[in-house]
């Protein structure tokens, strides 16, 4: 009783308090008119099905007859579950949809902060389910570095971290525990990272190859080259530069200071769509999540190269 009560405090909390039905598809074909001048349909049955939105009363998505539904209250009591081993470590620390609650999101704030060099980072145990079939119910790590706000989030492909939405689904998420725990050290293995990157001095010159790895140009450029691209293109540019000066200034000359101009961009400036946690859904499963994925191996690559 004491978890079905958390439960819906938490769904109501971060506006998760609604269901997804699996509807059938059934459409009207017009077949001419009756002899009152009446028009006649004939009744067509898909085969597909509609996952309906029971809060916003809209379709998110189709799917076949064989995909499995998830509510947000089962696995978000799930997930309580699963965190009871960790109950002095773990604690639900937010929550939310993404997209007309295509997707929901659930970060387990993980006790205390780490440390690299004077950065104080906290870190989550980040849990995403798809309830329109796009994708699988992934658990991976969160990082919110607390003097600049900046985010990075990182899902693993391991397949042991993704679980499909079929027959199979409420049994493998039962390893959710076992999971947690993965993840756990996972994030540490992270902070390692870091404080690897942190202590690998360089040129500033070199955030020129970042961005031109991310962008396909840099502020190197011929004068032709830059009379050929969009204001647009030019202005993402210059407000990437400006985040990476801005971090180095702040974190050093170093590849973690190179790295989190990157994430202060995709945080705090790069574009999203224009709804409701847009950025947050961006950074987590969009565009800006590929942008900070392609970013870190591209730095973790350089510190390989450089040590």
């Amino acid at each position: 009783m004491e978890t079905n009560v958390k439960v819906q405090e938490i769904l109501t909390q971060f506006g998760l308090d609604f269901r997804i039905e699996k509807l059938p598809m059934v459409g009207q074909l017009f077949i001419g008119n009756d002899e009152n001048g009446n028009p006649l349909y004939k009744e067509i049955k898909s085969n597909d099905f509609g996952l309906y939105n029971t809060k916003s009363g809209n379709i998110i998505n189709m799917v076949k007859g064989g995909y499995e539904v998830s509510q947000n209250d089962e696995i978000l009591e799930l997930v309580l579950e699963g965190m009871k081993p960790f109950e002095d470590t773990l604690s639900v620390t937010k929550a939310g949809s993404l997209n007309d609650g295509r997707k929901t999101f659930i970060q387990l704030g993980i006790e205390g902060m780490s440390i690299v060099g004077t950065e104080n980072i906290k870190r989550y145990v980040t849990i995403i389910d798809s309830n329109d079939g796009t994708t699988s119910l992934c658990v991976g790590i969160g990082e919110l570095v607390m003097s600049c706000q900046n985010q990075f989030f990182k899902f693993y492909k391991d397949g042991q971290s993704k679980y499909r939405h079929t027959g199979s689904l409420r049994q493998r998420v039962m390893e959710l525990p076992q999971l947690i725990e993965k993840t756990l050290l996972e994030s540490i293995r992270l902070n390692e990272v870091y404080a690897r990157w942190q202590s690998t001095e360089i040129s500033r010159n070199l955030s020129n190859e970042l961005v031109k790895s991310l962008l396909g140009f840099d502020k190197l450029m011929s004068i032709k080259q830059e009379s050929e691209l969009p204001t647009r293109s030019l202005n993402y540019m210059n407000t990437l530069y400006s985040h990476i000066e801005k971090e180095m200034n702040q974190k050093g000359d170093n590849l973690f200071g190179l790295f989190s101009g990157v994430t202060s961009w995709s945080t705090h400036s790069k574009s999203v769509p224009k709804r409701e946690n847009g950025r947050l859904e961006s950074i987590m499963i969009g565009n800006n999540y590929k942008t900070n994925q392609d970013a870190f191996a591209w730095t973790e690559s350089k510190y390989l190269e450089l040590v």
